[in-house]
């Protein structure tokens, strides 16, 4: 098998970091220093992707790539790296999803890092880069054969001074707090309260946190012991394992309708403005906007490719498309639905990301702010209110 000569892997990396630059997810000097110092290949063996057929997995070794394996590799594709029954447990993320985070989190020198979630190691090597020093990096994860991988390939691409830490990513890493920054790269049902205690004053943290069957970021900052911020990007990511996994929050889909059934459309409606999907959920932002409303004032929202909607199980579910609404079985639902929607409407079709964020532990009582919302988790109440 043909080596490539370091010229064609440097021209890979060019190519997909001006790429990452030209869609605006890299936006600032140190991002783009990182991604093209970090080589992507190296951090990589089995990986698995999607196709129109379903799921293709690639045998890759990092040190001797194949031309085809690189141009998956450094491609706007998330991969998979772990799977069990048929899903996904480890991957590395989509590489503008990784880049947006990186900016959001506004990295710089000398800054302590805390990652939950080591993935393949390629986004705390990246982070590394940027905060200039490998040993202010930690990640952890709880699968032994992924710490094992990850120490092993971060190594030979020349990062072994990262910290690669088995154990559930709930404890955080007392012993080497405290951290300026936490970030967690997969969803969350709750924030740990390790996390805030090992999180330094004026620290920051970034969290896609379950809301109705997604994970849409929250990027908090510490202010004398109290965690305020924002929704900022609307996401999906591998659900996290242990205890900050909760079970039905909101539902994952629907039941399908037999074929014998009935699936009812109410008159049809334009009800969304038609672009680009926001993150990788394939819904437009408006789509996602009226998502996150609707997961704020009822726990039976969910998401669908087709648009956002309401199940109840086996009892029935509406979907809000694009064109009107669709039902099966409960026609209560539909009118429902209908009623968030026009709702969502009149309050001006905010988006996600207009929503404030505070978390206040669970065991104090606290009530919805004037106009807004509680969500309570395991750990803390999400008090949400709609920004200035």
């Amino acid at each position: 098998m043909e080596k490539p000569e370091p010229e064609s892997i440097e021209t890979f990396v060019e190519r997909y970091v001006d790429e990452l630059a030209a869609a605006g997810a890299i936006r600032s000097a140190g991002v783009e220093r990182a991604f093209r110092r970090v080589q992507r290949h190296r951090l990589l063996e089995t990986f698995s992707y999607r196709t129109a057929e379903g799921s293709t997995t690639v045998h890759h070794d990092p040190e001797r790539p194949r031309r085809e394996h690189l141009a998956l590799i450094y491609a706007a594709t998330a991969l998979a790296t772990r799977q069990a029954d048929g899903l996904p447990v480890s991957s590395t993320s989509l590489p503008s999803l990784m880049a947006e985070m990186l900016e959001l989190l506004e990295l710089g020198q000398g800054m302590a890092v805390l990652e939950i979630g080591a993935g393949t190691g390629y986004n705390a090597a990246l982070i590394a880069e940027i905060v200039g020093d490998q040993r202010l990096v930690t990640t952890v994860d709880i699968v032994p054969d992924v710490v094992e991988q990850t120490r092993r390939l971060l190594a030979g691409a020349g990062y072994p001074d990262i910290q690669v830490r088995l154990g559930d990513g709930f404890e955080g890493v007392a012993g080497a707090a405290s951290f300026d920054r936490i970030v967690a790269t997969v969803g969350c049902s709750d924030l740990s309260p390790h996390w805030a205690a090992q999180l330094a004053d004026d620290g920051v943290m970034l969290i896609p946190l379950s809301h109705a069957g997604a994970h849409p970021l929250v990027l908090l900052r510490k202010d004398h012991g109290e965690l305020r911020g924002r929704v900022v990007q609307w996401t999906g990511f591998i659900p996290v394992r242990g205890p900050l996994y909760i079970e039905d929050l909101w539902p994952y889909g629907v039941i399908a309708a037999a074929p014998a059934e009935i699936v009812r459309e109410s008159v049809p409606s334009p009800r969304f403005a038609t672009g680009g999907p926001d993150g990788s959920l394939g819904l437009s932002e408006e789509e996602t906007g009226f998502l996150f409303y609707l997961g704020l004032n009822d726990r039976r929202a969910y998401w669908t490719p087709e648009g956002p909607g309401l199940s109840d199980g086996r009892s029935g579910w509406a979907t809000l498309a694009r064109d009107g609404i669709s039902w099966w079985k409960d026609e209560l639902l539909a009118r429902r639905l209908d009623h968030y929607y026009q709702d969502w409407d009149a309050r001006g079709r905010p988006l996600a990301g207009d929503y404030l964020v505070s978390f206040a532990p669970i065991e104090e009582e606290r009530d919805p702010p004037p106009g807004g919302w509680v969500i309570e988790r395991r750990f803390y109440r999400e008090l949400v209110t709609l920004g200035a």
